[in-house]
């Protein structure tokens, strides 16, 4: 007994005196876990602030873009309508310089008539009168000359005063052509520029296989994201008043199946979830059957979209566009013109990526077209 009461109390001893050390090594670890944990935070957050978004990147790029381009447009506009204007100021002009060259000959034989046989002497004329009726005879024709030279010379004066403002007017709108030129190249720099911009950004995204791997999975994100909307607004604009047989929304060949494929971007297996569509920068793009817009903007990888409600649970999505024509909430006809066909968000080129979905999840667009 007394050996067992031994040993416990040098148990006890031992227990007491190594408790502080492993107390200490715990709470040491927890403090570097707690430490490590703060600096992988840190990192993260410095991350986030570098780039949130492959999407939101393209979408602000974008935004500059439009407006670069508008204004171009806006000053390919008035250069038309400047050059419109020197062709009729050259046309008045050729014409009004015609007239004068007409006036000016009159005048000038007119002038050497009077050289060659000297002033008419009106008052001979008068004089000369064989009776009264004659005397009112000859006033009327001498008043009548009298008019029409000064008439003549007024004439003369007032369409060289008239090629003089007109040749100004030239001089000043040739000016401005120079300018508006001018104007056009610097925008058409910054368009240069901005689609360079973009190009690089999905350079970076093909380089860097983990930003790659975000935007794949920011796409997936969309699509879900898409399929919950679609679920929730089903029937929030009434019926959809769609047929079920649906037109193909552009002209063009299948650039890209549905289904499985090797991602043009990302270059790995990767689920598509619609049918690329070939077409040019600018085609119009149609709806494919009646029905309600629930959705008109940026829906981040798709770029700029239109989402269709047609009812019985159908809708259909058109995306990477560069110009929306509805607006959420616009009913629209089977046909009618909602889009224009370009490369907004993950896009390496013009065409329309067409979904069909029942009620909200992908689908084999093939199966409703014809």
């Amino acid at each position: 007994m007394r050996r067992y009461t031994a040993i416990l109390l040098a148990l006890l001893v031992f227990a007491l005196a190594v408790s502080p050390v492993l107390a200490d090594d715990s709470q040491q670890q927890l403090q570097n876990i707690r430490q490590q944990m703060q600096s992988q935070q840190q990192r993260a957050a410095q991350a986030q602030n570098q780039v949130d978004s492959v999407s939101e990147r393209l979408r602000l790029l974008q935004t500059d873009l439009d407006v670069a381009e508008k204004e171009y447009n806006d000053i390919q506009q008035q250069l038309e309508e400047t050059e419109q204007k020197i062709e009729v100021n050259s046309e008045f002009l050729a014409k009004a310089e015609k007239d004068l060259a007409k006036r000016s000959q009159i005048l000038n034989q007119r002038m050497r008539d009077i050289y060659k046989n000297g002033q008419v002497n009106y008052l001979d004329v008068l004089l000369g009168a064989n009776d009264f009726n004659d005397f009112v005879t000859r006033m009327d024709i001498l008043k009548r000359v009298a008019r029409q030279d000064v008439s003549l010379v007024d004439k003369v004066k007032a369409e060289r005063q008239l090629i003089l403002d007109k040749k100004a007017e030239l001089e000043a709108n040739k000016a401005a052509i120079v300018e508006l030129q001018k104007a056009a190249e610097e925008k058409k720099n910054l368009i240069t520029a901005r689609k360079q911009q973009q190009e690089q950004v999905l350079e970076s995204a093909v380089s860097e296989r983990d930003e790659a791997e975000r935007a794949y999975q920011e796409l997936l994100q969309d699509s879900e994201r898409i399929e919950r909307m679609i679920r929730s607004q089903a029937g929030n604009y009434g019926s959809g008043g769609g047929s079920g047989i649906f037109m193909w929304p552009a002209h063009g060949p299948i650039t890209s199946p549905y289904g499985w494929r090797t991602h043009p971007i990302f270059g790995t297996a990767r689920y598509h979830s619609g049918l690329d569509i070939g077409a040019d920068y600018g085609d119009t793009v149609a709806a494919a059957d009646s029905g309600v817009v629930i959705f008109s903007g940026w829906m981040g990888g798709y770029g700029k979209a239109v989402i269709i409600d047609h009812g019985n649970g159908l809708s259909t999505l058109y995306g990477h566009n560069s110009e929306l024509l509805v607006s959420e909430g616009q009913r629209v006809s089977k046909g009618q013109a909602i889009s224009r066909v370009g490369s907004t968000g993950y896009s390496t080129g013009p065409h329309l990526h067409f979904e069909v979905r029942e009620n909200g999840s992908p689908t084999d667009p093939l199966a409703y077209l014809p």
